[in-house]
């Protein structure tokens, strides 16, 4: 079994690139351990020779909040639209503490995916409106999980729906399908990310059609000038009123919980169905926090069919597949000798 890399302070751990970076020849390759880099300033240019990745690394923030503040990109509004917004999340800090914390296991992951595909750092901050980050949210129209999507939409971008899993609540696959959507309703709204958020919430033929409605009169098709819905007119504020309070949280006389800048998670394939209870007993983790990791499943079962996996905290990875394969083997071993031994009883009664 693999044994996790042990907790490295910050000196340490400058102590240890500069040992890598003069000691290591050309051809040795290094990984990133503690998910994909945000862009790095280096202060008066690169040392000659510096491996890539280690600079990276060096330039890469300690704190989650920082790394997405690094990666803002979508247009600004009126700020006084956004201010009434970031006002009224500001005037309930209790509630944004606890979307930050049930955040807390799910939005380094999004924020890997985000930059992975070189979009907007905001993007990733979508279910603070969405759900408050809670997997389990269903609303009034059946939209469900971190991202809210409808049935229809989420069958669109292959979330299976059934008796047994919804992959609208899979927190790795719903957060794959709605950067897809995202990606696919910029391109619709030909890189205007307002009005892609506007789609995201309408519809992306409503804004459409709010849009050709403003042209056929000579009128801005931006989209704080088209005719929405009172929600959808708020909707893009209340992402950048986020934002603006991720940026500077003490202008807001708020102060966040911190969130590690490091990986929380591993998914592990599942090739045989298994019980929910059994998953997080070979885990070593309390059922409580199992399912906050795998919200998806609407049984006690875990079905292996789905191919989707199971997310299992980076520290109990390696453990969770040992016991896992030693788990089938008893079950094999187990229905070997329970057939062994119906065969004898069969042969015992012939004679």
């Amino acid at each position: 079994m693999k044994r996790p890399f042990p907790p490295i302070s910050p000196r340490n751990l400058l102590f240890f690139l500069a040992f890598v970076c003069t000691g290591a020849s050309a051809g040795e390759s290094f990984v990133h351990f503690a998910g994909a880099p945000a862009p790095v300033v280096v202060q008066g240019g690169s040392a000659e020779g510096m491996n890539p990745q280690i600079e990276r690394l060096l330039g890469q923030p300690s704190g989650l909040w920082e790394r997405i503040r690094q990666g803002f990109a979508v247009p600004d509004l009126d700020q006084k639209v956004v201010a009434r917004q970031a006002a009224w999340f500001a005037a309930r800090p209790d509630l944004l503490q606890a979307i930050v914390l049930r955040a807390r296991p799910y939005l380094h992951f999004i924020v890997d995916e985000v930059e992975r595909r070189g979009l907007p750092t905001e993007l990733a901050l979508l279910p603070f409106i969405e759900s408050g980050f809670n997997p389990m949210a269903l609303s009034s129209a059946q939209a469900s999980g971190l991202w809210q999507f409808i049935p229809e939409t989420g069958a669109k971008y292959k979330l299976a729906q059934n008796t047994l899993y919804d992959g609208r609540r899979d927190v790795v696959a719903s957060t794959v399908a709605a950067l897809d959507y995202l990606e696919f309703l910029h391109k619709f709204n030909h890189g205007d990310w307002q009005r892609a958020l506007a789609s995201y919430n309408w519809g992306e033929s409503a804004v459409a059609r709010a849009v050709e409605r403003n042209r056929a009169k000579g009128l801005p098709e931006s989209y704080d000038s088209l005719t929405m819905p009172e929600e959808t007119r708020n909707y893009v504020p209340r992402l950048l009123a986020i934002k603006s309070i991720i940026a500077d949280p003490a202008a807001f006389g708020l102060d966040l919980p911190e969130i590690a800048n490091e990986r929380v998670f591993n998914v592990v394939p599942i090739r045989h169905d298994i019980d929910l209870k059994v998953a997080a007993q070979l885990a070593g983790i309390p059922m409580e926090d199992f399912l906050r990791l795998n919200p998806a499943f609407n049984s006690k079962l875990v079905p292996g069919a789905t191919g989707a996996g199971l997310v299992i905290p980076l520290d109990k990875a390696e453990s969770f597949k040992v016991n896992l394969e030693r788990h089938r083997e008893s079950i094999g071993t187990s229905a070997v000798s329970r057939t062994a031994a119906k065969k004898s009883a069969g042969s015992a009664t012939r004679f």
